[in-house]
């Protein structure tokens, strides 16, 4: 008898290429996140430098949100993803090696344009080539899949990244290439990886028509000012931007403030880069198990708004008590923030997609991502330079009231109605 075989359905197999395609996208990012601020204290910049910095890292993606979204939009996702994989591994090479503020800078402004290409196409055809196969299919499980997917990547990442400081055979300091410097060149290795599955895997009607470059230069404008309408008009998708903002200051407060916390505690920057490694990952971790948890909080909850606002609520809590001096209440609690976010945040892109059509699906995530970004910038820099003057855990306090006052976006929420998007 021949053994029957299972076909995979052509929508399971767009979700598991999803899926693993998030968790390999956001595995090099996993890399650079324990490192980043420790690698930079250790070439000499201040935590105010740094914050301006990772400022000039924000207005980037601010700049370029709207475009590269209206971009993916009018010429596919797959070249935008391309062009953001292999911009993304070359800025890991250069903050690897720069040894001053203009240098990282550099890197910093590579890193931002990478950003911006990426912030929506992925998900953005993940969600079109579902409804293209099926209406009436529902996307909360794929989204809440990549979300585990994606914290199991920048957990495996930072665990990682904390071995290969570890083995590093570079020299601490002092040297163009220094222990904390590896991580980065594995970000670019990894980079190249993902590049070549989103060239293989990505395959999409819009994908393979080539419009003409006065074409693009035609509608990306028009699709940009149709998502900035989108999310300025009152309604769901202007309160989703006002709360990603608060987000935003949160999300960058506690990454800019939460390794400079734990390098004093630990003795110094290469000395707490395992350690802190090990919470990044337990972190990530938690916003894995948190985003497994979505949609059981959703039929619980019933009401997503409500989910997504108490689920704030507690990371707003655990954020403000991840600058305590017990070490061990500090990183539980820093691990508690990352579970409160990872259970809302599929279910926050559900309420977007729900509420714009496809024609504008990547512009309203790219919007989205701007929003977030905009927090980042205020934090960058009023964070960092309230906590140099007075200290890190009021910074970090400050940071979790603004995602506090930013959950009020929720209360009385709208009924949802789909849009078509930009023209």
């Amino acid at each position: 008898m021949k053994a029957k075989t299972t076909r995979i359905s052509p929508i399971v197999r767009v979700r598991r290429r999803y899926v693993l395609l998030t968790a390999l996208r956001w595995f090099p990012t996993g890399l650079l996140v324990p490192g980043l601020v420790l690698l930079m204290q250790e070439r000499g910049l201040t935590l105010a430098t740094i914050g301006i910095l990772s400022a000039i890292y924000s207005a980037t993606i601010m700049t370029l949100e709207l475009p590269t979204g209206g971009l993916s939009d009018v010429i596919g996702r797959r070249p935008v993803l391309l062009a953001s994989a292999l911009l993304a591994g070359t800025a890991s090479l250069v903050l690897a090696t720069g040894v001053t503020a203009w240098a990282l800078g550099l890197g910093f402004v590579a890193l931002g344009i990478a950003r911006a290409l990426d912030s929506g196409p992925l998900q953005a055809w993940f969600v079109d080539q579902t409804r293209a196969l099926d209406a009436a299919a529902p996307i909360r499980s794929g989204l809440s899949r990549a979300e585990v997917a994606g914290s199991v990547g920048l957990g495996g990442g930072a665990l990682a990244a904390g071995g290969l400081v570890a083995i590093s055979p570079f020299p601490t300091q002092d040297g163009l290439f220094i222990a904390l410097s590896t991580p980065f060149m594995m970000s670019a290795a990894m980079s190249l990886l993902y590049a070549g599955l989103v060239g293989a895997w990505i395959t999409h009607p819009d994908d393979r028509v080539r419009p003409r470059v006065r074409d693009v230069f035609r509608d990306v404008p028009a699709t940009i000012a149709g998502g900035a309408r989108l999310v300025s008009q009152p309604g769901v998708l202007r309160r989703i931007a006002i709360f990603t903002a608060g987000l935003g200051v949160a999300l960058n407060g506690i990454e800019l403030l939460a390794p400079a916390s734990f390098a004093e505690r630990l003795g110094g920057q290469s000395a707490a880069a395992g350690a802190y490694s090990v919470i990044v990952t337990l972190g990530f971790a938690g916003s894995a198990a948190g985003a497994s948890l979505a949609p059981l909080a959703a039929r619980v909850g019933r009401r997503l708004p409500r989910v997504i606002g108490v689920s704030a609520i507690i990371a707003s809590a655990s954020l403000a008590c991840v600058g305590l001096e017990q070490f061990w209440v500090s990183g539980a609690a820093f691990i508690a923030f990352y579970v409160a976010l990872g259970m809302g945040g599929p279910l926050l892109d559900e309420l977007g997609h729900d509420a714009v059509g496809s024609r504008g699906r990547a512009t309203m995530l790219s919007a989205n991502s701007m929003a977030l970004q905009t927090g980042g910038l205020v934090s960058s820099i009023g964070a960092s330079a309230l906590a140099q003057a007075t200290s890190i855990a009021l910074g970090l306090v400050v940071v979790a009231i603004s995602l506090l006052v930013a959950t009020l976006a929720f209360v009385r929420w709208p009924t949802t109605v789909a849009r078509p998007g930009p023209p």
